[in-house]
C-alpha cells in the first residue's frame, strides 16, 4: 500500500509514523516546517478530551467525537499515541516526559504558568508543583533585553516558588535575542539553588538546571520540528519538498497529486495541512479548503452560503469562530464535500484542518487523529 501524507508538521507526523508501523510505502509532501516548529515547549493533550461524556453534547463536531469512540476506547488511544510519540522522540534524541493523564504547570519566558502534559526532558524538572517552597535561580543574560529574569523570578515567588533572579554574561552579538542562544553552551552560575531555570536553547545544562517554556520563535518548537523529521527519516519516509497545486481523481478516488514539478501518485491519501497558518484552509471573501475543495463547516453548517454573513459578524466580535472553522470527516476521517457527503474513498485527513474544536488548545487533536488516519490509510 502507498500512502502519501500532505503535510509537515505534527498530525503529519504521526500519520505517517502509523502507516509506516502498519505496512505501508509512505512519503510526505510538505511546503515548509509545519506550525509545530512555534511551539512553546509543553504539549497539552488531552484538553478537551478530559471532559469525557460531556465533550460529546457540549462539543458535537469536535474531531474526537466524530470518530465515535467510547471513553474506554478513546482513553486506550491516548495511551497509545503518547507511548508512540514519546517512544519515535526519544528513539532520535528528544526525549519527552509526561503523561496525557496528569497535566503539570510550568513557566516561561515572560513569566506566564502554562499547563502541558508532555515536555521536552530538560523542562520537566521545572514543574511548578515540585517546585512549591524551594529555592531557584533564575539565570538572565545581561546581553539579551526582550527577557527579563526579574520578572519572571517575580511571578515564580508569586505561585509558590523561592526565585531569585543571577544575571550572567555571555559572548553574544550586540543587539542579541533568545535566539542568539540556541546551541550555546549553557553559562556557569555561582548561585545557591535547589534548581536554576535557564532560558530555552541552551545546551549543557547542569544537574539541577532546566528550561523554561518560550516564546515565538521558538528553540523547543525547533528541536521538536527536527526530531519529527529525524524520525521519519530514519522510518524511511520519503520526503517531497513542494506545494500541492492540483488533482487527479477519477470518481470518488484520488489517484495523483501535483506540485509545480513532480506528479505524486499513492493508494491513499492523508490531508494534514494545518489551519490557516499552514495554508490547509484559505481565506478570502470566505474560507475554502484550496486542495481538494473539501467542504468547510462552523458548528455542522457550510460557511460558503448557509451561513457567511453571520459567521462574519461572530468573527468580528471574537476569533473563536475562525478557530473552530474547518472540515468535517465520517468516522474513519474522510473528509465531507460540501454537500456532506465524503469526497473521496482513499483521502483522510488530520490536525487542526479539522473544524469543530478551538486548535490553539494543544495537540490532542493532531495526534490523536494523525494516528488513526495513518492507520486507517495504510490498511485500507
Amino acid at each position: 500500500m502507498r500512502v502519501l501524507v500532505i503535510g509537515g508538521g505534527m498530525a503529519g507526523f504521526m500519520a505517517a509514523l502509523a502507516a509506516v508501523e502498519h505496512g505501508a510505502r509512505v512519503s510526505l509532501i510538505s511546503r515548509a516546517p509545519g506550525a509545530t516548529a512555534l511551539y512553546a515547549g509543553g504539549m497539552e493533550i488531552a484538553a478537551g478530551a478530559r471532559e469525557g461524556r460531556g465533550l460529546a453534547a457540549a462539543q458535537p463536531f469536535h474531531p474526537l467525537v466524530r470518530l465515535g469512540l467510547n471513553e474506554f476506547e478513546l482513553v486506550s488511544l491516548l495511551d497509545e499515541v503518547c507511548a508512540r510519540l514519546r517512544a519515535a522522540l526519544d528513539r532520535v534524541g528528544l526525549p519527552v516526559v509526561g503523561s496525557w493523564r496528569q497535566t503539570g504547570w510550568f513557566a516561561d519566558v515572560h513569566g506566564g504558568v502554562r499547563p502541558a502534559h508532555l515536555v521536552p526532558e530538560t523542562v520537566f524538572p521545572g514543574e511548578l508543583t515540585a517546585l512549591q517552597g524551594k529555592r531557584v535561580a533564575v539565570v538572565g543574560v545581561s546581553a539579551v533585553s526582550e527577557y527579563d529574569a526579574v520578572e519572571v523570578a517575580s511571578a515564580l515567588d508569586e505561585v509558590g516558588v523561592r526565585a531569585l533572579p543571577v544575571t550572567v554574561g555571555m559572548d553574544l552579538p550586540a543587539g542579541a535575542s533568545l535566539t542568539d542562544l540556541f546551541g550555546r553552551p549553557a553559562p556557569i552560575v555561582n548561585a545557591t539553588a535547589d534548581a536554576v531555570a535557564f532560558p530555552p536553547g541552551l545546551e549543557g545544562l547542569p544537574p539541577n538546571g532546566f528550561e523554561l517554556l518560550a516564546a515565538v520563535p521558538s528553540p523547543h518548537g525547533w528541536r521538536l520540528q527536527r526530531a519529527l523529521e529525524a524520525a521519519l527519516e530514519a522510518s524511511r519516509v520519503g520526503f517531497v519538498h513542494g506545494e500541492v497545486g492540483g488533482v487527479r481523481a477519477s470518481g470518488r478516488r484520488v489517484e495523483a497529486v501535483f506540485t509545480s514539478s513532480h506528479e505524486l501518485r499513492a493508494d491513499r491519501f492523508v490531508l494534514a495541512t494545518g489551519r490557516f497558518l499552514g495554508g490547509g484552509l484559505v481565506k478570502e471573501r470566505g474560507v475554502r479548503e484550496p486542495i481538494f475543495d473539501l467542504g468547510v463547516f462552523y458548528e455542522g453548517r457550510r460557511v460558503d452560503r448557509e451561513w457567511p454573513l453571520w459567521l462574519q459578524h461572530l468573527e468580528r466580535q471574537s476569533p473563536v469562530p475562525a478557530f473552530r472553522t474547518g472540515l468535517l470527516t465520517d468516522e474513519r476521517l474522510r473528509p465531507l464535500d460540501w454537500d456532506g457527503v465524503v469526497a473521496y474513498e482513499n483521502l483522510h485527513a488530520a490536525g487542526s484542518v479539522l473544524g469543530g474544536y478551538d486548535y490553539a488548545r494543544g495537540f490532542g487533536v493532531p495526534v490523536v487523529t494523525g494516528w488513526l488516519a495513518g492507520r486507517w490509510a495504510a490498511i485500507g
